[in-house]
């Protein structure tokens, strides 16, 4: 019976030893999960964090471009009114060259009369007034 008792002993102390083992192993089981959990509600917080940063930089990204094509459609207005008004100073250009170009005949055709015509008036004046005094 003292052996019995003896080993009824040892297999309480057994059992409550492997109790507080399993006790120690579910404590750091639980230790083990609840930083592992924290790690993940920090891991999930900077991905959040990330996550509105990116957006932020993508809507200033959108403003930017935004932006660009206003200034791209102002300059494709800037350059029509450009070409527009480069049309018409052609047009005024071709309007004076042909002018000028008729005004040059004109020129042409005064000097050749006036060479021509002030020394024949003179001679045919000067032979007038001879015939007359004569």
């Amino acid at each position: 019976m003292k052996k019995c008792i003896a080993l009824f002993l040892c297999c309480l102390l057994f059992l409550q030893a492997a109790w507080s083992q399993d006790f120690l192993s579910l404590d750091s089981d639980l230790q083990l999960l609840e930083d592992l959990i924290a790690d993940t509600l920090n891991s999930t917080l900077e991905q959040q964090q990330l996550l509105n940063d990116l957006r932020q930089s993508l809507d200033e990204s959108g403003n930017l471009l935004a932006g660009y094509e206003n200034i791209i459609t102002e300059q494709e207005n800037l350059l029509k009114d450009l070409r527009t008004r480069l049309n018409e100073m052609s047009e005024i250009y071709q309007t004076q060259s042909s002018l000028s170009a008729r005004s040059e005949q004109r020129l042409k055709r005064w000097r050749i009369f006036t060479l021509i015509g002030i020394p024949a008036a003179a001679i045919l004046s000067g032979g007038i007034v001879w015939a007359v005094m004569k």
